[in-house]
């Protein structure tokens, strides 16, 4: 027999809505059709990522949240200082992606405002094999815990799936 609270939970998963998703220190709403979470944890941090494929391909956008606990190394900094360790360490995440892509060119560095904190975000295009790829990248320090966000597609403008998880990353809270 099936209850009614397992008909809203099925109606639920299968319909695709948005649902939060908790990742270290912060708590976003995954868009719907992104599929996941994929998860890997190694060397004191943690990854989640969610993919939205169109039908009939293999690609698809990502939306990726990576997490590192830092310990005390991030405690007593002013904020002009959050600022400049932001955009330090968002460089650093930057390089990972940059060594996976040809032709990379990285976009001057915005200072936003991420769960309440100062945090930097940076877009950057270049490509994989022959295809165009496009991402923009996050980063913000929560407590002791950098957390980065990173959102691509391939072509050579924003998707509107792309669109989608910059708002989710956009709109992420503190837990």
């Amino acid at each position: 027999m099936i209850r009614r609270g397992s008909i809203a939970l099925l109606w639920l998963v299968c319909s695709g809505v948005a649902l939060p998703a908790d990742v270290g220190p912060v708590s976003l709403t995954v868009p719907e059709g992104f599929e996941g979470p994929a998860t890997n944890q190694e060397a004191g941090g943690l990854t989640a990522a969610w993919i939205k494929r169109p039908v009939g391909t293999a690609g698809g956008t990502l939306l990726q949240i990576s997490t590192v606990d830092m310990g005390s190394s991030l405690d007593g900094l002013a904020p002009d200082q959050r600022v400049e360790a932001t955009e330090h360490y968002l460089l650093e995440f930057v390089k990972g992606v940059a060594q996976k892509r040809e032709g990379f060119a990285l976009g001057a560095i915005d200072t936003v405002t991420l769960a309440g904190q100062p945090a930097a975000r940076v877009r950057w295009t270049g490509r994989v094999g022959d295809a165009p790829a496009i991402g923009i990248m996050y980063c913000v320090i929560v407590g002791h815990t950098l957390v980065n966000f990173r959102t691509q597609d391939e072509g050579s403008d924003i998707t509107p799936a792309m669109y989608t998880a910059i708002t989710a990353i956009e709109g992420v809270r503190t837990r």
